[in-house]
């Protein structure tokens, strides 16, 4: 007989999954930091933040504009895309 508690064990599920996002996180940060932006883009893409609801968006739009990243000055792991 097999072994429930080792029939429902998703451990190697977790596993491929944060290899994933990890692979995805990776590239969006490269890819992101390639971007430059004047001021004034800038503020369109902190107001697009504010408005997106899409997860992948708001994720890239976070991660160009800086508000991904842990504040310096509070050491807190809260971003802004984590309060829209």
């Amino acid at each position: 007989m097999v072994d429930k508690a080792l029939d429902s064990d998703m451990t190697h599920l977790d596993t491929k999954l944060f290899k994933l996002a990890a692979m995805l996180d990776t590239t969006i940060r490269f890819h992101a930091g390639s971007i430059d932006t004047d001021e004034m883009e800038q503020n369109y893409l902190s107001v697009w933040l504010k408005k997106e609801r899409d997860p992948l968006l708001v994720t890239i739009l976070a991660t160009i504009t800086g508000a991904r990243d842990p504040s310096a000055e509070d050491g807190t792991e809260e971003t802004q895309a984590d309060a829209a």
